[in-house]
């Protein structure tokens, strides 16, 4: 079994590797589960039952955790593993909130990343989350969902910021 040690207490039981109560990861191949992350999906990592988005460390917001009051709102949302629009437009140099919508049909927990730009907002199934952002400057950033395996499957974006 090809098992890796993510963080803390690494105890094997019937097979799956458990680090501090999280399903790490227990697989024999990079696609033993079925999808190209090589990470196992489940109920539980799907934001429902006991392993939800706040034990997978999806949880906290970009820049500002919370919306700027009258600033402009671009909205974003999660579809079919992908995002709409796949080109989100931000301006520079101002104040802007970002609007997150993970609708409830799609059953899972979803995030919207930019690295670059130091943006993570998370939303489960029904959930719509708003960052203020402030003073972003001008280029083009990558986005994706963090989630294991999400990114792979298509959850992906630009975001540029004019």
């Amino acid at each position: 079994m090809n098992a890796r040690r993510v963080a803390g207490v690494t105890a094997v039981i019937s097979g799956a590797i458990f680090v501090t109560g999280i399903l790490a990861q227990a697989v024999t191949g990079p696609t033993a589960f079925g999808n190209r992350s090589g990470w196992p999906m489940g109920p539980g990592m799907m934001g429902g039952g006991p392993m939800g988005p706040g034990m997978m460390g999806f949880g906290t917001s970009g820049p500002a955790s919370t919306a700027i009051p009258n600033a402009p709102e671009v909205r974003v949302q999660a579809v079919n593993f992908g995002f709409s629009p796949n080109e989100i437009h931000l301006p520079k140099n101002t104040d802007v909130n970002l609007a997150f919508t993970n609708p409830a049909v799609t059953g899972v927990v979803h995030d919207f990343t930019v690295p670059a730009l130091g943006i993570h907002i998370v939303a489960n199934p029904g959930e719509t989350k708003t960052v203020g952002l402030r003073s972003l400057s001008a280029g083009r950033y990558d986005a994706y969902c963090s989630v294991p395996g999400h990114a792979d499957s298509g959850m992906r974006a630009i975001v540029v910021v004019e």
